[in-house]
């Protein structure tokens, strides 16, 4: 079993590595270093104006490493297949699992470090931490960590009490608790507390480590997982294997609603409604909608906000762009009675209506956040104004005549 997780961890990490490589290209990682550099920047002017006994940072605190214990799940790398080829060798697909438990770990450490590293300096700055209270609130995260992977391994198995699986016990009341603990009162509480939660999660592993594993939840989580993995990737690149699904959005229906129904505009009735109601599509709008916005809430500056601003309009008009082929393969298109006359012109109406709500939004955020720098805001306006006509009119053509060469 040891030897069949390893060969599928091999099989994982190469497919991970094929999305990286197109995910972090030369442009990306380029445009990273400068929102790494101007976020450092930020974060250090920002750290000289705080001072001990602000209210709300404890609760700042308590939020990221909140956050930080969510992030990285139990990977089993179970298929669906696996509930008939493996219900054989189900007595020892424990140690499997161990196995897929030590990795998740491993993945999971490097997470709470990282996020430890990071807030480190407010720590110190607001909360006048020692060093020795800072490793503290290192071990109490990564034993909060360590104590939710172990439920979430009871969690494939048929329990006998539910409670030992309980996402909303493990995952957030008891870190609430003893992170609350642990910034308001007292570390070496907080870490106590850590400590009682892991070692009850661990002592009851006899409880059910022997009994039957429950396949269809084993599953559904892992298909869960991968499937959070690829949302991420198909924000940079198309991800084959990740099934798209359709919401009916009936408070979008007023702005649907305006379209005429004529033959000159089927493409664009068709691309209009497909966007809003194909939740992947969607779903990957909104994200970078929300993240751009928030960058652009917590970054102050003259020329950072703007590039900032920029270069999400371009990711976001980049991400749309492959939505254009969307109908192609369906035989239905093709037996209208219309041509593809109109096509492009459509999807690019549709494309300039995303990126002009795009460009609003954050027009606002800037507005908002940098109101005694004018200029800031004028230079967003008119780059993103001069970005989406560049885009829309220029580039998308050039970039569709390029696909459709090579389909």
């Amino acid at each position: 079993m040891k030897q069949l997780f390893r060969q599928r961890l091999s099989t994982h990490l190469k497919e991970m590595m094929r999305y990286l490589r197109l995910v972090f290209n030369d442009y990306f990682v380029l445009a990273l270093l400068f929102v790494i550099g101007g976020l450092g920047y930020y974060y250090s002017n920002a750290l000289k104006q705080l001072h001990t006994g602000l209210w709300w940072a404890p609760l700042v605190i308590v939020g990221i490493l909140l956050v930080s214990v969510q992030l990285g799940r139990f990977a089993t790398l179970i298929e669906g297949p696996d509930y008939v080829f493996l219900l054989p060798k189900e007595a020892e697909l424990y140690h499997y699992l161990r196995s897929g438990f030590r990795y998740s770990v491993s993945i999971a450490i490097a997470i709470q470090v990282l996020f430890w590293i990071l807030l480190m300096p407010f720590v110190q700055v607001t909360m006048h931490a020692t060093t020795t209270e800072l490793y503290l609130l290192l071990a109490s995260i990564l034993i909060l960590k360590l104590t939710w992977l172990n439920t979430d391994f009871a969690r494939k198995y048929h329990l006998r009490q539910s409670w030992l699986a309980s996402r909303f016990i493990f995952r957030l009341l008891v870190p609430v608790i003893a992170l609350g603990l642990s910034v308001y009162i007292n570390y070496w509480i907080g870490l106590i507390i850590s400590l009682a939660a892991l070692l009850a999660s661990y002592f009851t592993r006899q409880n059910w480590a022997n009994r039957s594993l429950d396949w269809t939840t084993m599953i559904d989580d892992e298909n869960s997982r991968m499937h959070t993995v690829y949302q991420f990737f198909n924000l940079f690149t198309d991800v084959p294997t990740l099934q798209g699904s359709v919401k009916r959005r009936r408070y979008v229906d007023g702005i649907l609603n305006r379209i005429k129904l004529i033959p000159r505009n089927t493409y664009l009735y068709l691309y209009a409604h497909g966007i809003v109601r194909d939740n992947e599509m969607s779903g990957l709008y909104v994200r970078l909608l929300v993240i751009g916005t928030l960058f652009l809430v917590f970054v102050k500056g003259a020329l950072l906000p703007i590039f900032l601003s920029l270069l999400f309009v371009y990711l976001i008009g980049f991400q749309m762009i492959p939505f254009y082929f969307h109908f192609s393969d369906n035989a239905f298109v093709h037996v209208y009675p219309i041509t593809n006359r109109y096509q492009l012109k459509s999807f690019q109406r549709v494309l300039l209506y995303l990126l002009n709500t795009v460009g609003v939004v954050f027009a606002v955020a800037v507005l908002a956040v940098n109101l005694a720098t004018p200029v800031t805001f004028i230079g967003v306006i008119v780059g993103e104004v001069l970005e989406i006509w560049l885009f829309v009119y220029l580039y998308l053509p050039k970039r569709l005549a390029r696909s459709e060469r090579t389909r």
